[in-house]
């Protein structure tokens, strides 16, 4: 005895695959360089000057090493590096630990891809959740958009991470569809 799968059930499970492949290429593009990022405690100022762990060689603004902010043209913000640094918590820390969110997230949204294909409630809230999460982090990355330097590959991602997630969760609301998971 066969047990028929409704089309959004199927649609869903798919949408979570690919959510899941999404997050596998973006953290291997940039683990591969192929994405541009700033080296960790070095910022430059409008007038070329770089700072480096709170040495200025040349430029206009300050950088308080160790204090939690910096200050570049008059402009005071928060800077995590630094106190990572205070920490004692370096960029190769901090990049082991972003594998591991990675890795988590790539396995959490294939088990809600599993649920959701043995449909069940459990696995369509954690890959509405999933989705969730994803469509937030698409979407604060789509409105940093900005300046000269655009990363097209991070910025397809993104498109394609918000085109992916916005079904699942429209879908995921539906009456029908959350009659069909037990």
């Amino acid at each position: 005895m066969s047990t028929a799968r409704p089309k959004s059930i199927m649609i869903i499970v798919a949408l979570l695959v690919v959510l899941a492949l999404i997050s596998t290429t973006s953290s291997l593009t940039s683990r591969l360089g192929f994405t541009r990022t700033r080296q960790p405690g070095t910022f430059t100022n409008n007038n070329g000057g770089n700072f480096q762990n709170g040495n200025n060689d040349g430029g206009t603004g300050n950088n308080q090493g160790g204090t939690g902010t910096r200050t570049i043209q008059g402009r005071s913000g928060f800077n995590a590096f630094s106190i990572f640094r205070t920490l004692g918590i370096n960029g190769q820390i901090i990049g082991y630990v972003s594998i591991g969110f990675t890795v988590v997230g790539i396995i959490l949204a294939l088990l809600s891809a599993f649920g959701v294909w043995k449909q069940k409630k459990w696995g369509l809230n954690l890959g509405m959740v999933i989705a969730l999460i994803f469509l937030v982090g698409a979407l604060s990355t789509l409105f940093a958009l900005g300046g000269r330097n655009i990363n097209w590959l991070r910025t397809s991602l993104n498109i394609l991470s918000l085109v992916a997630s916005t079904p699942i969760l429209a879908m995921g609301i539906l009456p029908s569809v959350r009659d069909s998971v037990k």
